[in-house]
């Protein structure tokens, strides 16, 4: 007992070493796992969801577990999910700066713009343990528009990261900053990486694209193809460059290129819709559109493109939905906001639209879109019409060139049968836009009701020539040459009226 008495306390040393190596170990492991699997969501292998899902369940009060559990619902987009993990994490953990990072992506991707401004403004110095957190505080800085405590940051870092992987911040910085001096001293270092770096030049290409530098941006990624000629993205990105530039057979030569590599690919389908669309192609575009969706569902840029491309097909239905989609996404979207607003007034769903586009513009109240979509729907509520018209002279206020506004109130005057003020409006419109075809019609036609036959002809005559399809133009030129006597003109126009209207509306 005596012997067993003496050893009780190198036991207990013993036991209480191998607890603590233990320890170690598991927090050496968990460290390990986290790595890994931080490495897999920024190479876009999300499989390793279910694995990362495990680990969070197993260890509860991990906040950088929860961290990044946010992080890939972040870029999968399920942003209401990431905004709760992100959450969770911080409540775990108050000072967690990847929670904290991811918090403000998130924010920022809603549209809550202050908020995601306020969370990172939070983040001290000493918080920035490494450079590529300093990076990432840089480049989240800059998204939501605080560029010059972003360049404050870069400064910091070690030429090496500020001259590559810093350089598309400082580029967007240097644009924001209207510092073109300092942005094109970027170009020669972009080409060079272009080689040796092409994910650095195809983030910078974009920032060209965005800033409307298109040609250089062309340049820049045919660099970038020779170093990296199985890229799938570069080819996407250089499409859409050229697409910008009108020179859509390289755009299509590309993306030929790109189906080659992978065939069902959500973003390839979008870029080529953007071919189609730019060449007025809308029918085509709204099919590749479904396509993309169909691949990616939960894709605001793709959703906000359907929703336009969907109302220029007279499919207002899916435009609406699409539209609902997008905003639930993007509930703080304000143009998120804007595009449910327009789509639910052409899907007359008129209550929906008033409501959005009211606090669209309690938002932005100098915007000339949104007022102008407020006071159309005003005017599609008969027992609206003078707020619809109170509303769009608010919008000729805001911006007094909108011919679209100035003819809209003349619509809203003649169909309450004051031809005087309809005729002012229209008017106002042609001088505006003088080859605004609609206006030529309409004005014809007022004129017409107030007996101004001499001052109508020329408009109607300008307007079928401007429009040859437009029937209802060639009505009131039938109408016009009837009532001044030329009556081998007036069949003439009744016939090419007749024949426009379709079978159903000639009752066949």
């Amino acid at each position: 007992m005596k012997i067993l008495r003496n050893k009780l306390p190198k036991i207990f040393a013993f036991v209480f070493l191998l607890v603590v190596f233990g320890s170690i170990q598991a927090q050496t492991d968990n460290k390990t796992a986290l790595a890994n699997f931080e490495r897999s969501i920024e190479s876009g292998k999300f499989e390793i969801e279910r694995d990362l899902f495990k680990y969070v369940v197993a260890n509860p009060n991990d906040a950088e577990g929860f961290s990044l559990l946010a992080k890939l619902r972040l870029k999968q987009n399920r942003l209401n999910e990431a905004k709760s993990l992100s959450n969770k994490a911080l409540s775990l953990n108050a000072n967690s700066i990847n929670a904290k990072l991811v918090g403000s992506q998130v924010s920022f991707k809603l549209g809550e713009i202050e908020q995601a401004k306020q969370i990172l403004n939070s983040i001290s110095e000493k918080e920035i343990l490494n450079d590529s957190v300093r990076l990432n505080l840089a480049q989240n800085l800059a998204q939501v528009g605080e560029c010059s405590k972003a360049l404050i940051l870069v400064e910091k870092l070690p030429l090496k990261i500020k001259n590559t992987e810093a350089l598309p911040v400082r580029a967007s910085c240097y644009l924001d900053k209207e510092d073109k001096k300092n942005f094109l001293s970027l170009l020669p270092l972009s080409k060079n990486l272009a080689k040796t770096n092409p994910n650095i030049s195809v983030q910078f290409s974009e920032i060209l694209i965005k800033a409307g530098l298109a040609k250089e941006a062309v340049q820049l990624l045919r660099i970038t193809l020779v170093a990296n000629p199985k890229s799938l993205e570069t080819f996407l990105l250089l499409a859409r460059a050229e697409i910008f530039l009108k020179d859509f057979a390289n755009a299509k030569a590309h993306l030929t290129q790109a189906e080659k590599l992978e065939i069902n690919s959500a973003e390839f389908f979008f870029v080529k819709s953007l071919v189609e669309s730019e060449q007025n192609n809308f029918l085509q575009a709204f099919d590749l559109l479904e396509k993309s969706l169909t691949l990616n569902s939960n894709n605001p840029k793709v959703l906000a493109q359907y929703v336009l491309i969907a109302l220029q097909v007279n499919q207002m239905n899916r435009a609406f939905r699409a539209a609902e989609k997008l905003l639930n996404l993007e509930p703080e979207n304000l143009e998120s906001l804007y595009l449910y607003g327009v789509a639910a007034l052409q899907s007359n769903n008129l209550q929906n639209a008033e409501n959005s586009l009211t606090k669209f513009m309690e938002a932005r109240p100098k915007d000339a879109r949104g007022c102008l979509a407020l006071g159309l729907t005003f005017a599609a509520q008969p027992e609206k019409l003078e707020t619809a018209r109170q509303q769009l002279k608010k919008c000729l206020v805001i911006d007094s060139k909108s011919f679209e506004t100035a003819y809209q109130l003349g619509l809203s005057y003649k169909v309450a049968g004051d031809f005087s003020k309809a005729v002012e409006y229209f008017e106002q419109t042609l001088k505006i836009s003088p080859n605004y075809e609609p206006a030529l019609r309409e004005l014809g036609a007022a004129y017409l009701q107030t007996n101004a036959e001499t001052k109508a002809r020329p408009l109607l005559e300008k307007a079928v020539t401007i429009n040859p399809n437009d029937a209802d133009a060639h009505f009131q030129l039938s109408r016009l040459y009837n009532l001044i006597g030329e009556k081998e003109l007036a069949k003439k126009h009744l016939e090419i009226f007749q024949r426009l209207k379709s079978p159903t509306q000639l009752g066949m």
